[in-house]
């Protein structure tokens, strides 16, 4: 296979001025750096479940003992592209590079002492799903590779995969089954051993908040990018309900709208911020799936009275669109804005605050 050739070269080939021009070239890139308790990344679906590890927690500053955690740099895009690996002694870690075009990420993982390159890994996307990854290693496992299959809905219901160690060679295929609402329950390994099998506990409103995030995300971002609005912006406006509030409706407010209403004197604010009397105002579309999966969260948001963490949930996608909102295809004024609200306006006020700190001021006499 010519690609895992070309990575075994390539590891033979760096050398410690490769490293040093990777480190200044991919560092230079990095527009955010975090703290994490442990590991939090990999670009392997489900990594963390098929080795039952625990996936690390980002922490809102630097630990005051940096040894076992780990320091993540993002791209203006918002994507990790460095990794430091503390080890227990905190002068020394593992630094990981990650390469990024659209449809490959290439991870270069060095040393922690003499900072040799230890690994490298490829990872290949076909619309953005992962369908085959090779890495090759400078240890006992020199090389695997692994080619990924989804099924109709998207989802990832087998890995075949192939290690290369220094005197034998082995498969280890991995199946995926999911619960009724697309939940991972099972991943079995060759057809016969099980290596993750999901608690027979109820899963905590936490995990579920966590999983309803990321699955929100994904369908507003694909549905702003479905609806490509011609006019002129002053808002995008996601509002909700007091009971059901997932997945929220999405409005867009149209700067000749707000025009108009200007006239109107001390009555505008209450029209101007009321996404029910916008033009553009649609519910957001999805999947079957996906909408039993809100179903459910909305059900355990109701009936365990998470009503605040449900709305922080939404709050925090929010703002991880706005981080976005130079992918779309959008028409902004100078003062857009990013709105998150209840469809009685109760808490615009403070979300606006929360989403646009910088034209707060701005805005204050304005806002219902």
């Amino acid at each position: 296979m010519k690609e895992i050739a070309d990575l075994k070269t390539k590891i033979k080939q760096l050398t410690k001025a490769d490293f040093e021009q990777l480190k200044v070239e991919t560092e230079s890139q990095v527009a955010v750096w975090f703290w994490a308790t442990s590991d939090l990344y990999n670009p392997e679906p489900f990594h963390y479940e098929s080795n039952n590890w625990a996936r690390g927690r980002k922490l809102k500053g630097e630990p005051a003992k940096k040894a076992e955690h780990h320091h993540y740099g993002l791209n203006a895009q918002g994507e990790i592209i460095v990794e430091r690996q503390y080890t227990s002694f905190e002068q020394y870690f593992y630094e990981l590079f990650f390469i990024r075009t659209h449809d490959t990420i290439t991870r270069y993982r060095f040393s922690y002492d003499n900072k040799e390159i230890e690994q490298i890994s490829r990872f290949y996307y076909e619309q953005n799903q992962l369908t085959q990854h090779i890495t090759v290693a400078d240890n006992q496992c020199k090389c695997d590779y692994a080619v990924y299959y989804y099924n109709s809905n998207q989802k990832l219901i087998e890995k075949k995969c192939h290690l290369e160690f220094d005197d034998f060679e082995t498969d280890r295929n991995h199946e995926y089954k999911y619960d009724q609402f697309g939940l991972l329950e099972t991943i079995t390994e060759n057809r016969e051993s099980i290596i993750y099998q999901k608690s027979a506990q109820s899963i905590s409103f936490k995990q579920l908040t966590v999983m309803a995030e990321d699955r929100l995300f994904t369908v507003l971002r694909q549905n702003i990018h479905q609806h490509a609005i011609p006019e002129e912006l002053y808002c995008l406006y996601l509002y909700y309900g007091n009971a059901h509030l997932f997945p929220p409706a999405i409005a867009y407010g149209t700067k000749a709208e707000k025009d108009h209403w200007q006239v109107q004197g001390t009555k505008a604010k209450w029209i101007i911020w009321n996404p029910a009397d916008y033009q553009y105002n649609m519910e957001v579309n999805m999947d079957g799936e996906t909408e039993r999966f809100f179903d459910l969260y909305n059900q355990e948001t109701e009936m365990q009275q998470k009503y605040a963490a449900a709305k922080k949930a939404i709050i925090n996608v929010v703002m991880k669109l706005k981080d976005s909102l130079n992918e779309f295809t959008l028409n902004k004024t100078s003062d857009f804005v990013i709105i998150a609200a209840d469809d009685e306006q109760a808490d615009l006020k403070k979300n606006f605050k929360i989403l646009n700190p910088e034209l707060f001021e701005q805005f204050r006499k304005d806002l219902p």
